[in-house]
C-alpha cells in the first residue's frame, strides 16, 4: 500500500511517499481502508522530533494521528465492529494514519452514522478535545469567558464553536488580519491580531478589568508567565501543548505568587481517556450529535492527495491553516 513515512526527524522534506506492507489486524484490532486523513499539530510534533518516543520505529515510520474510512476487516476480539461500517480513527498510538490502510486497536475507533460527512470526520478529534477542554479540564472556574491565542486552526475552530454553543464569551487572537477575519466569521465576540495589539490591554478592556476565566495555551514558552496578568480570580491556564517549549519551574512558581487570586494551572492530554472508555464514549456521543444536527460545523481549509503530504506540512508550518487541513486517499 501507499503511505507517507519518515526515516528521521526534521522539516516537511523528511516526508516520503512510499510503498509499505499493508497491515494485518491482530485479534483486538480493526483494519480500516482510509478515505480521508487529518493533518495537525500532533503530526508536526512527531515529524519535527519534539515528540521523540517514536524514534525507535525508524525507518519507515508511517506518521499520522487521525483518519476516517470504511472497516475492511475485524480481529476476532473486536466483534462489536463489522466490515463496511463508516468510522473515524483517533489513533492514541500517534502513528499509522498517513496510509491507504491502518490497523488500530478497537478502542481508538468510532462508528459514525451514515449521515455524518466522511470528509469532515478527520476533524472529529478536534471537537472531542474542545469538549473535554471546556467541560472536563476547565472545571473549577466561573467558566464564563475564555481566551485562546492562535485560534484559527483546527482545535481553535472547534473550541470557539463549542464555547459559543454553550454560551461562553470568546476572546480569540491570531497572527494575521486574514486569520482574524476568519475567526470573526465563527462568531467570537472579541478578536485581535496579537502582533499589533497587546493581549493584556485588549482582554482587560473587553472584560471590564476583571480578566478572563480560562486561558487555553498551546504554546507556553517564554510568554507563559505574562498570562497571569489578565487571568480572573479563580481563573485557570490550561496547557494542551507547548509548541514554544514547556514552562520552566520558575514560571510554574508564578502560581504560588498568585495565591491572592486563587489561580490555577492544568496540563491536559487526551490520553487521559485511554483507560476510561465510558467517559470517552459519552464525549463521542455528544459531539456526533452536535455535528450531525448542524449545531457544530467543521470547517475545511484544504483537501490534498496523500501524495502531497509534504505540501500540507509546508502549509501547516507556515501557519496558513484556517480550520481543518486534510489529505485524501
Amino acid at each position: 500500500m501507499k503511505a507517507v513515512v519518515i526515516d528521521r526527524f526534521g522539516g516537511p522534506e523528511v516526508l516520503r511517499y512510499s510503498e509499505v506492507p499493508k497491515p494485518v489486524p491482530n485479534d483486538e484490532e480493526v483494519l480500516v481502508r482510509n478515505a480521508y486523513i487529518g493533518v495537525g499539530k500532533p503530526d508536526f510534533l512527531v515529524r519535527s522530533g519534539k515528540d521523540t518516543l517514536l524514534a525507535g520505529r525508524f525507518p519507515n515510520l508511517v506518521i499520522g494521528n487521525e483518519c476516517a474510512g470504511i472497516i475492511e476487516a475485524v480481529g476476532r476480539e473486536a466483534g462489536e465492529f463489522r466490515p463496511g461500517q463508516k468510522v473515524v480513527v483517533n489513533s492514541g498510538l500517534g502513528y499509522g494514519a498517513y496510509a491507504e490502510y491502518i490497523a488500530v486497536p478497537k478502542k481508538f475507533v468510532t462508528v459514525l452514522p451514515e449521515e455524518y460527512p466522511l470528509q469532515s470526520a478527520p476533524g472529529f478529534l478536534n471537537y472531542l478535545v474542545a469538549y473535554a477542554l471546556l467541560n472536563e479540564a476547565g472545571r473549577g472556574t466561573d467558566g464564563q469567558s475564555l481566551y485562546i491565542r492562535g485560534a484559527a486552526g483546527g482545535i481553535g475552530t472547534a473550541l470557539i464553536q463549542t464555547a459559543l454553543l454553550q454560551g461562553i464569551d470568546v476572546i480569540a487572537s491570531a497572527s494575521t488580519d486574514q486569520k482574524c477575519e476568519y475567526i470573526r466569521t465563527l462568531g467570537a465576540q472579541c478578536v485581535f491580531n496579537y502582533n499589533n495589539e497587546q493581549q493584556k490591554d485588549v482582554i482587560l478592556d473587553h472584560t471590564g478589568g476583571r480578566g478572563v476565566d480560562l486561558i487555553y495555551d498551546q504554546r507556553a514558552g517564554v510568554r507563559f508567565r505574562e498570562q497571569f496578568d489578565y487571568l480572573a480570580d479563580f481563573g485557570m491556564i490550561l496547557l494542551y501543548n507547548w509548541l514554544e517549549g514547556c514552562p520552566s519551574l520558575d514560571q510554574l512558581d508564578t502560581v504560588i505568587e498568585q495565591a491572592n487570586h486563587a489561580s490555577a494551572i492544568r496540563f491536559f492530554s487526551f490520553h487521559v481517556y485511554d483507560h476510561n472508555p465510558e467517559r470517552l464514549e459519552k464525549i463521542r456521543r455528544i459531539c456526533i450529535e452536535r455535528i450531525v444536527s448542524g449545531q457544530l460545523k467543521p470547517v475545511l481549509y484544504d483537501d490534498l492527495p496523500l501524495s502531497e503530504a509534504r505540501r500540507a506540512h509546508e502549509q501547516m508550518d507556515r501557519g496558513e491553516v484556517m480550520g481543518k487541513l486534510i489529505l485524501h486517499v
